[in-house]
């Protein structure tokens, strides 16, 4: 596996395994809200400058990707105010390559980016639908940061999450 920062032309493969590592979503969410939730990820990917995008290949494919946030990014489009710490978003694992060690790679990956930047944590929000990821995250030693949960809308509660990574 290799992990590296992404080259300008893989924009389209970040799509698609985004998309595709999400779509499981599509079937827990009411169609209405899961509509909403991919349109704001083709918004999110589509953002240039707010952040660096992570991938892993696997034998030349691409197996996953992330977003990295340095500190004091406007991340949420104005809901939150800037952190003073790192934060990511969209961690997608292609189908294909699920239980390949892909998304601890990542991980690592942006949470030594953070330790490079002199940041004290490595934040990311998630909701309560996202049970597997969750497990990830506590099992990485992310906490949850109550103080930093929000509604973007109405029915969605977004839980906040961090990681010291001193």
């Amino acid at each position: 596996m290799i992990v590296r920062k992404a080259r300008e032309e893989e924009t389209s493969s970040i799509e698609t395994v985004t998309l595709a590592a999400y779509e499981q979503y599509a079937a827990v969410k009411s169609e209405a809200h899961w509509k909403r939730y991919r349109k704001g990820i083709l918004h999110t990917l589509s953002e240039e400058k707010k952040f660096e995008c992570i991938v892993a290949e696997i034998d030349g494919e691409m197996a996953g990707s992330v977003l990295f946030y340095p500190p004091n990014t406007d991340v949420y489009g104005g809901l939150l105010k800037p952190f003073p710490w790192a934060e990511i978003r969209l961690l997608a694992v292609a189908p294909s390559h699920r239980r390949k060690g892909v998304a601890n790679a990542l991980l690592e990956a942006c949470e030594k980016e953070s330790r490079e930047l002199g940041c004290s944590y490595l934040g990311l929000h998630t909701d309560h639908s996202m049970e597997h990821a969750i497990k990830l995250y506590t099992k990485r030693g992310y906490v949850r940061f109550p103080d930093n949960d929000f509604y973007p809308v109405k029915d969605l509660h977004v839980m906040a999450f961090r990681k010291s990574v001193l």
